[in-house]
């Protein structure tokens, strides 16, 4: 729904253009040196915004998101800098006059080291002795040990350490079974 709007929105600047007369430039002439532009989206922290930043834009230019298109305040240095909270859309850079360069510009979405998603508490906190988390726990350890084992050789099985932490019956259960398959699985035996 969102890229049929988008298109239909660009469709019609390019017609429009067209109509009017005016040449539609989506490059610049031959031998000028004019940069590339640039728009990408970044999540903000804990994925409440985005952040849409821009840069080798003139100005005037519009954001269009597939449903609304407003101004975007572009910088004496061709830049611009926009938070939205619409995070699942895809955002283009639209121009307003037909003899700019660049005359749409598909924003692409960036993912940032230094805003890694918050963990789900519920997944890290230790699960209740036999409940269903527990167990499947139990299966998770004993899968990666499997293949761990596996990897180093396929002459020892693996062996629980049960030394570090407290866990119940149906959590080793569990982790032995899956142990046991991923090894057998990894080192094709029966």
């Amino acid at each position: 729904m969102y890229r049929r709007t988008r298109r239909a929105v660009v469709t019609s600047l390019l017609v429009s253009s067209v109509v009017c007369g005016g040449a539609v430039v989506l490059a610049p002439a031959a031998g000028a040196a004019v940069p590339a532009a640039s728009c990408t989206v970044t999540p903000g922290p804990n994925d409440t915004y985005v952040t849409i930043s821009g840069e080798g834009f003139t100005g005037p230019r519009k954001l269009n998101d597939g449903e609304s298109t407003v101004d975007l305040a572009i910088g004496p240095d061709g830049t611009f800098l926009v938070k939205r909270f619409q995070k699942n859309v895809d955002y283009t850079v639209l121009a307003v006059n037909e003899d700019q360069n660049f005359i749409f510009v598909n924003c692409k979405k960036v993912g940032t080291a230094a805003t890694p998603k918050p963990e789900n508490p519920q997944n890290t906190a230790p699960a209740q002795p036999g409940s269903r988390r527990d167990i499947a726990q139990g299966r998770a350890a004993g899968n990666q040990a499997g293949t761990a084992a596996a990897a180093k050789s396929c002459t020892t099985k693996p062996v629980a350490d049960k030394s570090g932490q407290q866990h119940s019956d149906a959590y080793w259960q569990a982790w032995t079974q899956a142990a046991n398959r991923s090894f057998n699985r990894a080192c094709h035996t029966n």
